[in-house]
Formats: C-alpha cells, structure tokens, sequence
C-alpha cells in the first residue's frame, strides 16, 4: 500500500486551497493601510477647505493670514510683555 488515500489526498487539497486563500488576503488593496483620521483644528479645517480650489487670490489672503499670524505672535505679544515688564516692573528712578 503506497501513496494516500481519498481521505488523506482529499484533506491535502484542502489544506491547499486554505493556505492559498489565506496567503491571497494578506495581499494589500491600493486602499490599505488604512490608518485612523487626522485630527485637524478647525482653523486647519477651515484654510484647507478655503483652498481647496487653489484660487491664486484665496492663496494671497492665506499668505497674508500666515504672515500677520507670525508678526502676531513673535513680535507684538512679545513686545507688549517686555513693555509691561519694564512699566510696572523695573524701578527707574531718573533724578
């Protein structure tokens, strides 16, 4: 007696069949991976909506936005601090 039986053979084929359904699920679709979503700001929500037509004027007012945004916060709030500081902090007496 050599070889398998029907059993054994029939049993083989669908380990087979298995394992090559199994190895063609692991294959990726041009979607995958998929990751979770990207938590934007609102003001993020708003700019990217805003240019979404990527309008040459809508890309003026964001940069002018961006712009005034910077010389906002690295340059008026800063010197306002420094000049409170140096008002009601610092004691000057001149004479």
């Amino acid at each position: 007696m050599t070889g398998y039986t029907a059993d054994e053979k029939l049993r083989l084929q669908q380990l087979r069949e298995l394992r090559r359904r199994w190895l063609k699920d692991q294959e990726l679709t041009p979607r995958e991976p998929v990751g979770p979503p990207q938590r934007v700001w609102p003001m993020e929500r708003f700019w990217n909506k805003f240019l979404q037509d990527q309008a040459p004027w809508k890309n003026v007012i964001y940069k002018t936005y961006r712009h005034s945004f910077l010389a906002f916060t690295h340059i008026l709030i800063p010197a306002w601090i420094i000049h409170y500081y140096l008002k009601y902090h610092v004691n000057v007496s001149m004479f």
